[in-house]
């Protein structure tokens, strides 16, 4: 071997370690190269974020009945129930114009029997109301009956009715606006109040002012009424066609109740604000009662 040159072993070494050094150029160059073309992987990143939450969560909604979806679809604003089938909200005091204080004189027929009666109608300046029928049959005083309440938005408002006798009440019916409750002094009964209830009597000028406030021929008018025995019910009056010698007056008749019912026919006089100028209760042949008016008195 000449001094200076290296050995095999040496010169395999050296041109491997070359070639070591070469390839791990390259193979860097390549990982370069393939990280610098690879696309990213974006969305595994956006994945790994958190949510961005709101600054406050809405209330869960609750549930909304059918009956209440079916309200909400109607328009807020809805027509008027037609007059002829309920009274307005609040006509304009249609009594007060109907008649000032008078006693109106009715010649009467009960039980196959000719008679008069008197109807005293006192409205007072402070809406206080008194309200009278007295009849006489012969030298015979029937009971009297009497109202008294309130005048108001709605009409008669009673507070008490009684059936007397020699000037003391024998039965009454008192009527509780706060409580909305009515009573009766010949029933343990105790009944919800509807509005504009009326009494056996009160009932009369109420319904006069009813068609005064919608006088609509051919229509029905609806109004509750309480009796001494402790019934609250409510009548439904139509028109009717009136006969020949009634011409020019409104014909109305009350709906039955029930198989027994007497019925009840009355005629209003438009001339006279509506008022009743003839009415009928059951047969006044036998246990019923027929007026008729004959004069007014103011």
């Amino acid at each position: 071997m000449r001094a200076g040159l290296p050995s095999p072993r040496a010169a395999a070494l050296a041109l491997a370690a070359s070639l070591l050094a070469h390839l791990a150029l390259l193979g860097g160059e390549r990982v370069r190269e393939d990280s610098a073309t690879r696309p990213t992987r974006a969305v595994s990143v956006a994945l790994l974020q958190p949510p961005t939450l709101p600054a406050a969560l809405p209330e869960p909604a609750l549930p909304v009945p059918p009956s209440a979806q079916a309200r909400s679809t109607r328009p807020s604003s809805r027509p008027p129930l037609p007059a002829v089938e309920a009274p307005p909200a609040a006509p304009d005091s249609p009594l007060l114009r109907l008649a000032g204080p008078a006693t109106w004189q009715y010649r009467l027929r009960q039980s196959g029997q000719d008679g008069e009666a008197l109807l005293d109608w006192r409205p007072e300046a402070d809406g206080r109301y008194s309200l009278r029928l007295t009849r006489r049959v012969g030298e015979r005083t029937l009971p009297a009956w009497e109202s008294l309440g309130h005048t108001g938005s709605a009409g008669l408002a009673p507070e008490r009715f009684a059936l007397q006798r020699g000037g003391q009440d024998r039965q009454a019916i008192n009527f509780d606006a706060e409580g909305r409750r009515v009573s009766f002094s010949s029933s343990p009964a105790q009944l919800e109040l509807p509005e504009g209830t009326q009494d056996r009597l009160s009932w009369w000028l109420q319904l006069a002012a009813l068609v005064q406030a919608a006088p609509a021929p051919g229509g029905r008018w609806r109004v509750w009424v309480a009796g001494l025995r402790g019934e609250l019910r409510e009548w439904t009056f139509e028109a009717v066609e009136s006969a020949p010698e009634d011409a020019g007056l409104l014909h109305l008749r009350r709906l039955p109740l029930g198989e027994r019912d007497p019925g009840v026919e009355l005629w209003l006089d438009p001339a006279r604000g509506y008022w009743p100028v003839r009415l009928r209760q059951g047969d006044p042949e036998t246990r019923g009662f027929e007026i008729r008016l004959s004069d007014v008195n103011s």
